[in-house]
């Protein structure tokens, strides 16, 4: 009676893609809660002084911050765009 062909070592060993797909859908889930988390956790420093410090650092070190938010935009839609086609194939 049993005339399936189905095994799990078929669809789901260590070269399968349908694993490896499942596998890159849970880390992308994880690494956008994780940014959320974090974003969401970001609470302002109530000292006054501090505050301030941290403000005119921050504004000291723009152009050096800018290209770097620019590269990290750039590679994050990159990977996204890699994750998106290799899940859609």
């Amino acid at each position: 009676m049993n005339n399936t062909n189905w095994t799990w070592e078929t669809h789901f060993n260590i070269d399968s893609s349908v694993l490896l797909k499942i596998v890159v859908v849970v880390l992308l889930l994880v690494w956008g809660c994780a940014e959320l988390r974090k974003r969401r956790e970001k609470k302002p420093n109530l000292e006054a002084s501090i505050s301030k410090a941290n403000a005119r650092e921050r504004y000291e070190w723009r152009y050096i911050r800018y290209p770097f938010k620019v590269l990290q935009t750039a590679f994050t839609l990159y990977i996204l765009w890699s994750v998106i086609h290799y899940l859609l194939t």
